[in-house]
């Protein structure tokens, strides 16, 4: 039971860097509702500003950490979380 919470753990760090990446990728440049909904993000790799490409950095960033397709959504949340509470600050 102990290493099954280790386990969950140490894949909340990863999902957590794998969130900071997605916004360091955008310089913060990634605008968001105060419910959590991304709007819009700019991509420094495409130098546009897009309302879709929010999943499509998140999958990049995602797949070059070797996760899987059912966690992307997890690292979302995570750069919700983190871009929330940014605001707050």
């Amino acid at each position: 039971m102990m290493l099954h919470y280790l386990n969950m753990v140490n894949f909340e760090k990863l999902y957590h860097n794998v969130a900071l990446h997605v916004i360091e990728r955008c310089h913060g440049a990634i605008k968001i509702t105060k419910h959590g909904k991304i709007i819009e993000v700019y991509d420094t790799k495409r130098h546009i500003w897009s309302d879709g490409l929010a999943g499509l950095i998140i999958k990049e960033e995602c797949r070059n950490s070797n996760l899987k397709d059912w966690e992307f959504a997890n690292v979302r949340g995570y750069v919700i979380r983190e871009l929330l509470e940014k605001s707050k600050n």
